[in-house]
């Protein structure tokens, strides 16, 4: 998610708590100067009812989602390690450090023969059933705790990026053609453009997941010079 649209969330959120309360004060304004509610059974009830869902959707439902998220933010830093770590590239990386690079499936060139792709369907089958185990395995974790809603989504339409990449390929291999090659072509560019996208949108969800679990650190030992850092 972007820090725009984050930004807008949040001014969002804010302007509906104000005009919660803002609503809220109108309504006991009216029952102390004007009694309305005493003599109007039905519209006590209506505005009882109106403040009570304001309170628990804007403020009570906000808190008890932010409680949770706090509460397995060690949990979904594991999921998200998984995810990246299972993008990177081995060789050019240095995860230790935190230098991830993504890795990337080899373009075929206009001469591709056959072998060739034949090898590029068989790694596009490994990297799909790499990412499908691990969106099969924390998927409904992840739906359920935090914001990676879009993370989930990346994943997913990776997934299915590299199912037309299988078909491209096969097509190609069995009916070589110059619109097939430049289908092929894209459609390899693409993936591994979406797989370095998604390395660098995990990297941002962690690095945010990290600056958190700091400032709630620092809130947690106020009186501490050094807080813990996070996950030590």
């Amino acid at each position: 998610m972007s820090r725009h649209t984050e930004r807008r969330q949040r001014i969002l959120r804010t302007a509906g708590i104000i005009g919660a309360f803002v609503v809220i004060a109108v309504i006991i304004w009216i029952d102390i100067a004007t009694g309305i509610w005493q003599q109007v059974v039905i519209l006590s009830g209506l505005a009882a009812g109106l403040v009570t869902f304001l309170l628990t959707v804007l403020v009570v439902d906000r808190a008890v989602a932010r409680a949770t998220e706090r509460r397995w933010a060690p949990v979904t830093r594991l999921a998200l390690t998984e995810f990246l770590h299972g993008l990177a590239d081995e060789d050019r990386s240095e995860i230790a450090r935190g230098r991830v690079i993504a890795r990337a499936l080899p373009v075929p060139g206009p001469e591709a023969t056959p072998a060739e792709l034949r090898e590029l369907r068989e790694l596009v089958v490994t990297e799909r059933s790499r990412l499908t185990e691990s969106l099969s395995r924390w998927v409904e974790f992840l739906s359920s705790s935090g914001d990676n809603e879009t993370a989930l989504r990346h994943v997913a339409g990776i997934a299915l990026a590299l199912d037309r990449i299988r078909d491209a390929a096969l097509e190609q291999e069995e009916h070589p053609t110059a619109a097939g090659h430049a289908a092929l072509h894209t459609e390899v560019s693409a993936s591994n453009a979406r797989f370095a996208e998604l390395t660098a949108e995990l990297e941002q969800l962690l690095a945010a997941d990290a600056a958190e679990a700091r400032r709630s650190a620092a809130q947690t030992w106020p009186a501490a010079g050094h807080p813990p850092r996070a996950g030590s």
